[in-house]
This record gives structure tokens, C-alpha cells and sequence, in this order.
């Protein structure tokens, strides 16, 4: 296990410049989120606010229906893996994939802003427990695989356009590796959303 994540810390490491872009784009996608809430229509901030009212006396009642939630929760996030990875085989897929990974965290940053938006200061909070750590453990795990699926296009186009020969199966081992090593990480996280993070909120509310 040490020798994987040794292994996955030299990947990362010698693709630095790839890692820091990915970075930014989070940031950036973090930033227009938060920034985006504020901008839209007022009976379209109403309806999330009901939607997240909603979800907080879910949660306070204890009517939350785990199955549903961790059925929804594996097949998104397991399909947005299994998007990225696969798109990450053919010529066309950076582009695609940069923007599915700018979406994700568009995404936090929309929530976080929304759940300041509806309750303040104590939305905040709520807002910390909605996305901490797995939301962001989620992200380290996107831009790991990130980093091997543009690496993985990149090679594939660069052998096309340039005429040269590439080892397919000396490619795709290791990226096959982390696509399981991925699958595992989304899977934890999803269980940790669905049954840890409504008990966090519950024992605030």
C-alpha cells in the first residue's frame, strides 16, 4: 500500500504543472459558485432555499431515506469517475473533462453559498459539515485522476497526430490502477456523506 502512494506521489509530483492548473481551475470554479448564487433571479434563490430548508428538516426529523441518498450519491459520483476515465482514452476528452471537473466544484462553492444565504453565520457551519473532508477528499481524488486521464489523451493524440508507436498496455496498466484506486476513494466518501454527515448536522440542529 506504501509503495502505491509513494508511486502516486511521484506521478503527482512530476506532473506538477498539471496539478496546479487543475488547482486553479478549482479555485476558479470554487469562486464562480459561491459568486453565482448571488447573481440569479430571486424566485430562483427562493426554490434552493425551500430545497435546502427541506433537506435540513429532513435531517432533523430523521425522515431521510439512507438508501435513496447513498443509491443517488454512488451512482453521480461513480458515473462522473467513470465519464472522466473513459473520456480520458480517446483524443477528444481534455477539454470535456477539464469542464466536468470545473462543474464539480462549481458545485461546492454553490452550496456552500447557498447554505450562508439561507441561515448566516450557523449556515456556515452547516455549510463545514456539508463538505468537509469528503467533498474535498473528493476533489484530491478527481484531480489524481485527472492528472492520468489528460496524461493518457495526451500520449494517445500525440501518437496519432506525430506518427509514433505507443505501448497501449504499458499505459493502460497504471491507469487502471488508479481507476480502481479512485472507485474505492468515491466509494468511502460516498458512505461518509450519506450516514456520517446527516448525524453531524443532526447533532448541530
Amino acid at each position: 500500500m506504501n509503495q502505491i502512494l509513494d508511486k502516486l506521489q511521484r506521478k503527482l509530483k512530476a506532473n506538477k504543472r498539471i496539478v496546479l492548473f487543475l488547482c486553479g481551475i478549482s479555485l476558479i470554479g470554487l469562486i464562480f459558485g459561491s459568486i453565482f448564487i448571488t447573481i440569479i433571479s430571486s424566485q430562483d434563490q427562493n426554490l434552493i432555499q425551500n430545497y435546502i430548508e427541506n433537506f435540513i428538516n429532513t435531517v432533523h426529523t430523521g425522515k431521510l431515506n439512507y438508501m435513496d441518498s447513498i443509491k443517488n450519491t454512488l451512482i453521480s459520483n461513480l458515473s462522473f469517475v467513470v465519464t472522466i476515465w473513459l473520456l480520458g482514452i480517446s483524443i477528444i476528452g481534455i477539454p470535456i473533462i477539464i469542464f466536468m471537473y470545473f462543474t464539480k466544484s462549481f458545485m461546492i462553492g454553490f452550496s456552500v453559498a447557498a447554505f450562508i444565504l439561507k441561515y448566516k453565520v450557523k449556515g456556515l457551519l452547516y455549510a463545514i459539515i456539508y463538505i468537509f473532508p469528503h467533498h474535498l477528499i473528493n476533489l484530491i481524488i478527481f484531480t489524481l485522476l485527472m492528472v492520468y486521464a489528460m496524461k493518457f489523451s495526451y500520449y494517445l493524440a500525440n501518437s496519432i497526430f506525430k506518427r509514433k508507436t505507443i505501448h497501449f498496455k504499458n499505459l493502460m496498466n497504471p491507469y487502471f490502477g488508479v481507476f480502481i484506486i479512485v472507485v474505492v476513494g468515491i466509494i468511502a466518501t460516498c458512505f461518509y456523506e450519506t450516514f456520517a454527515v446527516p448525524y453531524f448536522l443532526k447533532q448541530i440542529i
